[in-house]
């Protein structure tokens, strides 16, 4: 507990034991000079001594012992509420509030996994004193002292009392505005320390896509050229080559032919990359591409979805791309639907699959993650749904205020 918890505390025990006191006193006072009534006198001294009782409670607080301080504070009152409600019977309604004073004060300051052990006995001891002040009379008190004397002590009382609850009271509303602001607070920083990782993975997966970009042209001026260039020289060199043995023309025709694959390898390496079409024609023509290369039949609903930031093309294009290559590779699908489109809102593709399927829960690999990871950092989402031997079906979609559109 805080010094700040434990000087509230403290002064609900001084509070509370002092109010005790002033009013047995004042009780004890009215016994011996105006009603001179043994039974009120005894009530008085008794209420005077639960007091100090009270007071008691501030030695195990200063040792740290809170749940042993607001023990002494709700057995006192507890006892003085059922023992004074059975011998003046007339104070029972304030009885009864004192009876359930210790589950207030507890609610902020005992676990929460032990507030029952207070609630429950101030509870019960309420509709005890209610019971017991509105059934029964043992003593005759409340005929034997006068009407005006039972209403001076209820006035002397009460107002003491009701001080020390409304005060408890608002330091409840205290401490629930300070909980809360707390809360609104941590809920902010834990907003920007979101937007603030999501624009970081944002960044990753830019900075990621302009390499893919970078690497698919360099092999394309590059290596790719250079093929192409060593190709066109073999042609020439055979033409020149008529009258060449037919071995040395066979070779030439190998080393061409393997060139020829070389370039094609390389091509569809660069096109794995970052593919050029998707650069220069769009997000449409290069999901095209892409379900032409695959060898499952795709099935295509691709609504014109504009030119869009290449961020938001390339996350778009290799979810799908992705989709595809499972569908065909691992889930042996007969048949792949792939379908796209955009509203004002979002930007949205869905793969469905006829392959083997798998369980969510327990399946995914790094191809899903990946997938998750550009969609996430996009601040989009992504719906995945499979059966085992049924299919599977993957939706992505991503918030059009995470792209513009680009002329």
């Amino acid at each position: 507990m805080t010094d700040v918890s434990a000087g509230r505390l403290r002064w609900i025990l001084v509070a509370d034991g002092l109010l005790a006191i002033v009013a047995g006193a004042f009780t004890v006072a009215m016994s011996l000079t105006v009603a001179r009534i043994g039974w009120l006198f005894a009530v008085g001294c008794f209420v005077a001594a639960i007091g100090g009782v009270i007071l008691c409670g501030l030695i195990p607080l200063r040792r740290g012992r809170v749940e042993r301080a607001l023990w002494v504070l709700s057995g006192a009152n507890w006892t003085v509420s059922v023992a004074a409600a059975a011998i003046a019977t007339f104070a029972w309604p304030l009885l009864m509030v004192s009876a359930l004073f210790p589950s207030v004060v507890a609610a902020s300051f005992a676990p929460v996994g032990r507030l029952w052990r207070f609630v429950v006995p101030s509870f019960v001891v309420a509709v005890t004193v209610t019971a017991v002040g509105t059934l029964q009379d043992v003593t005759g008190l409340s005929d034997d002292v006068p009407e005006w004397l039972l209403t001076a002590i209820l006035i002397c009382t009460a107002p003491g009392f009701g001080g020390v609850l409304v005060t408890v009271a608002l330091q409840h509303h205290k401490n629930l505005t300070r909980a809360l602001e707390e809360e609104r607070q941590m809920r902010r920083a834990l907003d920007v320390q979101a937007e603030q990782l999501r624009e970081s993975r944002q960044r990753v997966v830019a900075a990621t896509d302009r390499a893919r970009r970078r690497i698919e042209q360099d092999l394309h001026d590059g290596a790719q050229s250079r093929l192409v260039g060593i190709n066109l020289q073999l042609a020439a060199a055979k033409s020149k080559l008529v009258d060449a043995p037919d071995d040395v023309r066979s070779a030439l025709d190998d080393i061409s032919r393997e060139v020829r694959h070389a370039h094609t390898e390389l091509r569809d390496l660069a096109h794995g990359l970052y593919p050029t079409v998707l650069t220069q024609h769009g997000l449409v023509a290069a999901v095209e591409a892409a379900a032409d290369r695959v060898d499952a039949p795709v099935k295509l609903d691709l609504h014109r979805v504009g030119r869009v930031a290449p961020d938001v093309e390339a996350a778009v294009y290799f979810c799908i791309l992705e989709a595809l290559q499972n569908a065909s590779r691992h889930a042996s699908a007969s048949r792949v639907d792939v379908r796209l489109e955009r509203d004002h809102r979002s930007i949205t593709f869905t793969v469905v699959d006829d392959g083997l399927g798998f369980d969510p829960s327990v399946a995914g690999g790094h191809g899903l993650t990946n997938l998750r990871d550009r969609l996430g950092a996009m601040g989009g989402t992504v719906e995945i749904e499979s059966t085992k031997r049924v299919g599977t079906r993957i939706v992505g979609t991503i918030p059009a205020a995470a792209s513009h559109d680009v002329p």
